[in-house]
């Protein structure tokens, strides 16, 4: 039995900047934070017979990989030549398609848990860019470099990505005291909205692509935004930070008209009238979660405002760890 545990990540800034289409021409950068909500996958071989079990929200049993309906397991069980005699489950603190970057979660989490069967030592660079690639060239999906390095390495975390795509992995210098000023003042509400980030993904690559003077220059202005933000966070100014959440939001909902939609913007206007500083929809946008970022003393009277719109409050605190290997405990020694 092998058991990982891999968290799911809040973007603090520069987002969207991690896309190929973006960073192959103008380099991104990324600064984002992982929490204390996880993936979990577990993993069994039952010596009975050679059948492929996969359980998530559904369940399968099949005897050929190409027959899962699975995509991303089917994916990564393919790349790891894993191919028989192997019982995958999955839980998660955090339902798909909700901004968290659970999609990258679950194939960090199932790489590390299969590479770890086969006693393979990945770096953490290795695991990240081996599921980026599982996503964007096996799977074909218009996925960023963001939530595969930040499942994998977890903590405050800074991207530097170069245009022939190398990522430069950096710990973010964050005092204790601004990291308990964060998990105390930056409030995190689910919307009860689930959907896909594929759509949203999708039209901003190809406005990248097609060279869009307005696609490239909100990228341009939220890479900036994010090195603000950067600085706000290593120097303590918190509410600086705020401030800049604001500015990255407004450039983010005219990106995509999906990005927001008329509730949103109505919460928004309320909470900010009561003390909010900033706030966004967390991902890609459309629904998941709204995170907004307080002044001190704000939080009661936001608090109030999501709850009358039967909006709940996730508690969490920052994740330091990246995926985790649990528990690794073979039926007997030398068996894989």
């Amino acid at each position: 039995m092998i058991l990982t545990r891999t968290p799911f990540r809040l973007p603090l800034g520069g987002g969207s900047t991690d896309l190929p289409a973006y960073y192959e021409k103008h380099g991104g950068f990324i600064f984002s934070v992982t929490i204390n909500l996880y993936m979990y996958i577990g993993l069994n071989r039952p010596p009975a017979d050679d059948l492929i079990r996969l359980k998530y929200h559904e369940s399968e049993a099949v005897e050929r990989i190409e027959d899962l309906r699975h995509n991303i397991a089917r994916a990564a069980l393919q790349r790891t030549g894993v191919d028989k005699m192997i019982e995958i489950s999955s839980m998660a603190d955090v339902s798909d398609g909700t901004g968290l970057g659970s999609s990258a979660s679950y194939l960090v989490g199932l790489l590390n848990v299969l590479h770890t069967l086969k006693c393979e030592n990945l770096s953490r660079q290795q695991l990240a860019e081996e599921a980026f690639e599982i996503a964007t060239q096996d799977l074909g999906l218009p996925d960023g470099k963001q939530d595969f390095y930040l499942a994998t390495f977890g903590n405050f975390c800074v991207l530097d990505i170069a245009q022939n795509g190398l990522v430069a992995v950096s710990p973010a210098k964050v005092s204790l005291n601004t990291q308990q000023e964060f998990e105390n003042r930056t409030l995190l509400f689910y919307t009860g909205i689930r959907r896909s980030s594929v759509d949203i993904l999708k039209e901003q690559q190809v406005d990248l692509l097609e060279n869009k003077i307005d696609a490239i220059e909100y990228k341009h202005q939220i890479k900036k935004i994010g090195q603000e933000i950067l600085k706000a966070f290593e120097n303590g100014q918190m509410d600086r930070f705020g401030e800049l959440l604001n500015e990255h939001w407004q450039i983010k909902k005219n990106m995509s008209q999906k990005m927001s939609s008329d509730i949103f913007d109505e919460i928004y206007e309320k909470i900010r009238a009561v003390g909010a500083l900033g706030g966004k929809i967390v991902g890609a946008g459309g629904g998941g979660f709204f995170l907004v970022y307080c002044q001190d003393g704000s939080q009661a009277a936001v608090r109030k405002i999501f709850a009358n719109y039967g909006m709940r409050e996730v508690e969490y605190k920052v994740d330091v760890g990246g995926t985790q290997i649990l528990l690794n405990h073979p039926r007997s020694l030398g068996s894989i």
